[in-house]
């Protein structure tokens, strides 16, 4: 399958916008229950905001897509955990998504207060 037409992240004026991200791990495969997912979903995440110098504490917004409403408590439970007492605002939509093999897909704006001007 051909890769799809979009960059992971983009910067701009001290924002970055993530495109949605997936359980991807480094071999490219997507597997696992829906906690195992949000937990990678969310590391691939953290990889992005390092390349900007920025980390979870910067997001300031993310959209998350579920296959399956009955995830919501598993994905809430690593998510939580995740961000610790930091609490970006949020959206969830139950969705059919593109990769047959995926549970969850999370997208994110972070924030850099240091560049924003």
């Amino acid at each position: 399958m051909k890769p799809p037409h979009l960059t992971s992240s983009i910067a701009l004026g001290g924002v970055v916008y993530t495109s949605g991200l997936l359980a991807r791990a480094g071999d490219g495969q997507i597997t696992g229950d829906a906690r195992r997912q949000t937990r990678q979903a969310l590391l691939n995440l953290e990889r992005i905001l390092a390349d900007h110098e920025l980390g979870l504490q910067h997001v300031v917004k993310t959209t998350v897509w579920l296959r399956d409403a009955a995830d919501a408590p598993a994905f809430n439970d690593v998510y939580a955990l995740a961000f610790g007492t930091h609490r970006p605002c949020r959206s969830t939509v139950v969705s059919g998504l593109l990769a047959p093999e995926a549970l969850i897909e999370i997208e994110a704006i972070a924030v850099s207060p240091t560049r924003l001007a």
